[in-house]
């Protein structure tokens, strides 16, 4: 269920619609970059590697949007004063250190991994967008003062980094017919466009 076929007074969803977008990602970034480290012999990695370079790279980028599509929608669920939110499969689980992995994996894997690789095996250089570096930031603090949204029930329960900006009225509706664009085409770098309205 997304956004586009919602509808509700008193209700939210948890999820806009994203999760459809998240799943054509080119495989996860781990599990790919895993199944490339056990490659044993140099010249099958380096081939290897120059077919991978350009799907990592990529799988960093959506995930990056992704992120920022949750920091999006929670600023937006937080301008419509208080509404039940529903279908989050964190409410009630436990949080932990390990609720970071994802996150931190990505980060230190968009700020050195990806590079120290590129210039080993292509002789490239990756330099990572330093907006999905602030992105990455800013949601790993928002994923830590929600607590992994365990305890997130209705959109008051919804806590937003103070580096965050409070976008306008009408900036928070383009927030919202972004999200729905990037729901509808199930392309959520559309919504790096709204990205300088909160960060």
């Amino acid at each position: 269920m997304s956004i586009l076929d919602f509808k509700s007074d008193t209700e939210v969803l948890f999820d806009p619609g994203y999760s459809a977008s998240v799943a054509r990602v080119s495989g996860n970034i781990e599990y790919m970059y895993s199944a490339f480290q056990a490659i044993i012999s140099l010249k099958q990695k380096k081939f290897q590697f120059s077919m991978l370079f350009p799907k990592l790279s990529k799988a960093i980028d959506l995930n990056v949007a992704f992120y920022l599509g949750c920091m999006l929608w929670g600023v937006y669920l937080k301008s419509l004063g208080a509404k039940k939110i529903i279908n989050n499969p964190c409410f009630g689980t436990e949080f932990g250190d390990d609720s970071f992995e994802e996150i931190d994996f990505l980060m230190n894997f968009a700020k050195e991994g990806l590079n120290r690789d590129a210039k080993y095996y292509l002789n490239k250089t990756y330099s990572p967008n330093p907006l999905h570096l602030s992105i990455l930031e800013t949601y790993r603090e928002f994923l830590a003062i929600n607590k992994g949204f365990v305890d997130v029930e209705n959109t008051e329960d919804i806590l937003l980094p103070k580096s965050l900006k409070i976008p306008s009225k009408s900036d928070t509706e383009e927030i919202y017919n972004t999200i729905s664009e990037a729901v509808k085409n199930e392309d959520l770098e559309i919504l790096f466009k709204v990205s300088s309205m909160i960060l």
